[in-house]
């Protein structure tokens, strides 16, 4: 290798054109030799950077949009009010006994709790023109219901009729007809009574004035009824019930856009009723004593799809008290009110046991919209007006 340098260095020597030549050489020499360097380092990752050409992600394909099946609509309508459920809540409904509950109507009383979600529910005066409620709840489940008072022997009529469990607090004693202990006996009538149960099945609100304080849970109660054997379904019979027909409502003549109820005999008392229709929900509010009538609960007014007016004989005890005694089996006189209109007609109850079934003037059975019911009992010679 020495001798190779000394040989070129000797050719060099002296001649200039070699001279320029071999450094030409040289520089090109350099040059390629740095462009190999940076093109090395832009794959390597050093400083030189190398433009690399930019990559277009595919446009992913848009999944189809899944349109979910329609849920189906109820079908199976309930023995009581009628409403369409689906066939698991109606094995679940069937399993248990209506609750049949005496509520309070006394001013110092309201506003009832559990109300609105009854099924069903009657109105008569207990005594002194004072009105009581028995709502019977099966499909409704209101949970805790208040005030639950005392028994009167014609509410266990139509308890009967509907295979219920009657709920109270305590109950009227007489020595006559209106003795509420042997009634039940003679009926063989379950039933549970405040006096004799505690909590967790009844208890005294604290914040209002006894005896219109006293409460009863419906859950509580359905499982002690579940304990003792009383499970269902009722030994009764349905009504017959339809879709709603607001256009009825444009009826000429039929039209009925109020109900008013003289409990007692008169139509300005605390007990006095009155039923407005409301086109929007193709049912009737109510209000008593002037007022609009709300749940407790929630605030709202009550409001039934139907309101069944029967006249009833009524008459007293005889025992030397107030208590009264109505003729709730037989017939009488009736006016059915659904759908804005008046359906004039009578009512039935040929024993104890039988549903109580209201017909049209021509003898054909009445088919109740589904949803609540009040059956509205006026003794012979109260006021009714619409």
């Amino acid at each position: 290798m020495l001798d190779r340098l000394r040989q070129l260095r000797s050719w060099l020597a002296g001649d200039r054109r070699r001279q320029a030549a071999a450094a030409g050489a040289a520089v090109l020499l350099l040059a390629v030799i740095m462009g190999a360097l940076a093109a090395a380092g832009a794959f390597s990752g050093g400083s030189s950077k190398a433009v690399l050409p930019t990559v277009i992600p595919p446009t992913p394909t848009p999944s189809p949009t899944l349109t979910p099946s329609p849920t189906p609509p109820p079908t199976e309508p309930t023995l009581l009010d009628g409403v369409l459920v689906y066939p698991e809540q109606l094995a679940e409904i069937q399993g248990r006994l209506p609750l049949a509950v005496m509520f309070d109507n006394f001013v110092s009383a309201r506003p009832q709790v559990g109300l609105e979600n009854a099924d069903l529910v009657f109105e008569v005066v207990a005594e002194g023109g004072i009105t009581r409620f028995l709502g019977v709840f099966w499909r409704g489940e209101p949970g805790r219901i208040v005030p639950v008072r005392s028994a009167r022997v014609y509410y266990l009529d139509w308890a009967a009729e509907l295979g219920a469990i009657y709920v109270h607090w305590g109950w009227a004693k007489s020595s006559g007809a209106a003795d509420v202990p042997s009634a039940v006996a003679r009926l063989e009538l379950r039933h549970f009574d405040g006096f004799f149960l505690a909590e967790p099945y009844f208890f005294r609100a604290p914040d209002r004035v006894g005896p219109h304080n006293g409460i009863a849970d419906t859950d509580a109660l359905w499982s002690l009824a579940a304990e003792r054997g009383w499970t269902g379904p009722p030994q009764t019979e349905g009504w017959r019930f339809k879709d709603d027909e607001p256009e009825r409502a444009q009826a000429a003549g039929a039209a009925a856009p109020t109900i008013d109820l003289g409990f007692g005999g008169t139509l300005s008392s605390d007990y006095s009723v009155r039923w407005q229709y409301d086109a929007a929900s193709n049912g009737y509010l109510r209000s008593q004593g002037g007022a609009p009538h709300k749940d407790g609960g929630s605030g709202r007014q009550l409001q039934a799809k139907n309101v069944a007016v029967m006249i009833a004989n009524a008459r007293s005890a005889g025992d030397g008290t107030a208590h009264l005694l109505y003729e709730t089996v037989g017939g009488g006189e009736a006016v059915v009110f659904q759908d804005g209109v008046a359906v004039a007609g009578t009512w039935s109850k040929p024993d104890t046991f039988s549903r109580t079934r209201f017909f049209d003037a021509a003898g054909e059975e009445i088919a109740f919209n589904r949803g609540q019911t009040w059956v509205e009992v006026l003794a012979v010679g109260d006021p009714l007006g619409y």
